[in-house]
């Protein structure tokens, strides 16, 4: 028995020593950054020296919540959280739809299709041209071509006789639906994959009692698939959130060549502009911490409303219930 415990805590030993490089990445390039991050937020560094260390608001006889204020006051502040909105929610729903429809054919044990290991494959191609310079370039032409003269005078030419006007179509020829477009078709093969892992985890044999039962696949998929991928389910919203309100690459590809309304300026782009120039880095770090508490608030709504088991949160409010009185019973047979 000792020289199990002795081999064990060998083993934790060098578990921890493999774990020490990524402790020191973390803490020296995350960690810390998110520190002063938030120590920025509350600062005035407009005549800030980079040699000399901020001084913070109330320092200076300022409010706290002077650099949030300031950039609530701003008018393209406002306009890029609405653009940013309206980009996530158009993307995220076809997106999820593609994804999860992908996915279910992919895991279906009753369709028996070939060559989904290829399928798999291609369906995440699009998330790896992001990072690529030939991937960055057939997007640039895509969008550059769709928002021309020329791809609305041919569209215009397509729907002639039709009874559909040129400003019925018009909608479809701008900007902002190419970026959703290219919004959705980018981000659904990664969140494919999270749902391939989600439904795979799950085990065959309830898969087998819904077929057994009768249950249909659209049966089957909400009311068995859905419920028991929950906590992948979560981490697939919690990225989705993230991604959204931090995404401006086909935004910033197209939006910002022919835009003048300034309808396609996101809450990136706008963040990306504000750390562009020294002085507004106190204004740039309230601003992570805005896009942080929207990120955790809108997870927590989703989660709270639409994802997390009703039933088993109820049980445990019960059994919280119950020990509770178990303790106020013991403390008065004490007394």
């Amino acid at each position: 028995m000792e020289k199990r415990e002795s081999i064990e805590r060998h083993y934790n030993k060098w578990g921890y020593i493999f774990i020490i490089p990524f402790l020191i990445a973390f803490i020296l390039f995350q960690l810390w950054p998110m520190i002063n991050t938030f120590y920025f937020a509350f600062c005035d560094m407009k005549h800030c020296d980079y040699s000399e260390t901020p001084k913070t608001l109330m320092s200076l006889g300022l409010p706290w919540y002077k650099n949030f204020a300031d950039l609530f006051d701003t008018n393209t502040f406002v306009i890029s959280v609405k653009n940013t909105f309206f980009f996530w929610i158009w993307q995220t729903i076809p997106e999820w739809i593609l994804a999860f429809w992908l996915a279910a054919m992919m895991t279906d044990r009753r369709l028996k299709i070939r060559g989904r290991s290829f399928f798999k494959t291609a369906f995440f191609f699009p998330q790896v041209m992001i990072g690529t310079t030939v991937g960055s370039n057939i997007i640039w032409l895509f969008l550059g071509f769709a928002a021309s003269s020329t791809a609305f005078s041919l569209t215009a030419a397509a729907i002639n006789g039709f009874g559909v006007t040129e400003k019925d179509f018009e909608f479809f020829m701008s900007s902002r639906f190419m970026i959703i477009v290219v919004g959705a078709f980018l981000h659904y093969g990664i969140t494919f994959i999270y749902a391939v892992v989600g439904m795979t985890s799950i085990p065959v044999e309830i898969f087998e009692a819904a077929e057994i039962d009768g249950s249909s696949r659209l049966h089957t998929f909400f009311h068995v698939t859905l419920p028991c991928m929950r906590p992948i389910l979560f981490f697939i919203v919690v990225i989705s959130v993230v991604d959204g309100l931090t995404d401006d690459y086909a935004a910033s590809m197209l939006g910002n060549q022919y835009d003048t309304a300034r309808r396609t300026v996101t809450m990136r782009e706008y963040l990306d502009k504000l750390v562009g120039f020294g002085s507004a880095y106190d204004r740039g770090s309230a601003f992570c911490l805005i896009l942080l508490a929207m990120s955790a608030v809108i997870s927590g709504l989703i989660y709270f409303f639409l994802i997390r088991d009703r039933y088993e949160a109820k049980l445990a409010r019960e059994i919280r219930k119950e020990k509770r009185m178990e303790r106020r019973l013991k403390a008065g047979k004490a007394n």
